[in-house]
Order: structure tokens, then sequence, then C-alpha cells
């Protein structure tokens, strides 16, 4: 059976590598794509809101090599790290 969050659709088997973050005066953890070579403390920039406005962050987890069917978000609507600051 195809699970209802997926859209009746499996997600892509690509690779991926997932960053989790946090932005500067907010405690609240994100996940984003990155095609960046990042490590656990360094200082990102990543789209934040509606305008899409980059927005400095400090990354958490790194999760390389992740699989679209267990991505730890729905890869359609994650977003993509802006820069390594």
């Amino acid at each position: 059976m195809i699970h209802s969050m997926s859209g009746g659709m499996l997600s892509e088997y690509g690779s991926y590598t997932f960053v989790k973050i946090v932005f500067d005066g907010d405690e609240r953890p994100y996940w984003y794509v990155s095609d960046l070579d990042v490590e656990i403390g360094d200082r990102v920039s990543a789209p934040f809101g509606a305008s899409g406005a980059g927005k400095p962050a400090t990354v958490l987890k790194v999760e390389r090599n992740v699989s679209g069917q267990v991505a730890p978000v729905p890869i359609k609507r994650v977003k993509r790290l802006i820069a390594k600051l």
C-alpha cells in the first residue's frame, strides 16, 4: 500500500545530503538539502520565509547519502542552502 503522505506516488530514489540548522535568534531546527561541503558547527545562509531571503544559521546535523524514500522531510517541500558563510 502506498502511504497517503507520499501523494499517491513513491519518492525518488536519488541520494541527498540533508542538513539540520537553527537560525540565529530561533531555537526551532529546520531541515534543508545541501550541495555544499558543510560540517556540524558551520555557519550557512538559508532561505527563510515567503520571500526566500537568506538568513544566517548554524549547522546542527549533517546526514549524507539519504535516499528520497527515507528523507527526514518531504523532498518536494525541502529548500536548498544558499551558501556557506
